[in-house]
């Protein structure tokens, strides 16, 4: 239970960061907030291994992306894209979640 928690967490912010930071400023300064390197310790073990984790990151927007200079595979999300319309109250909704847990 905890684990699901924690993957809750990071996901929001990986969302809030991409859907806010994200988008503001130029490319190079944003675009760090809306690439997720899949190989990182953390993400692997909170988004990449936890069942249906993966699949909301990319219902949300994100999409998979091999970066052939590195080779790692990335949830990149795209720039001018604030998240579809039902993503406040979903990230509401798991923030009240966790809250109550």
């Amino acid at each position: 239970h905890s684990a699901v928690l924690k993957s809750m967490k990071i996901m929001r912010t990986l969302i809030t960061n991409a859907t806010t930071k994200g988008q503001q400023g130029g490319d190079e300064t944003s675009s760090k907030f809306r690439r997720v390197r899949l190989s990182n310790p953390k993400i692997r073990e909170s988004i990449t291994d936890m069942n249906g984790a993966l699949e909301l990151m990319m219902c949300v927007g994100f999409v998979l992306s091999e970066n052939e200079d590195d080779g790692e595979t990335y949830l990149v999300y795209p720039p001018g894209d604030t998240g579809p319309d039902w993503l406040k109250n979903g990230m509401a909704r798991m923030e009240a979640y966790e809250k109550a847990k």
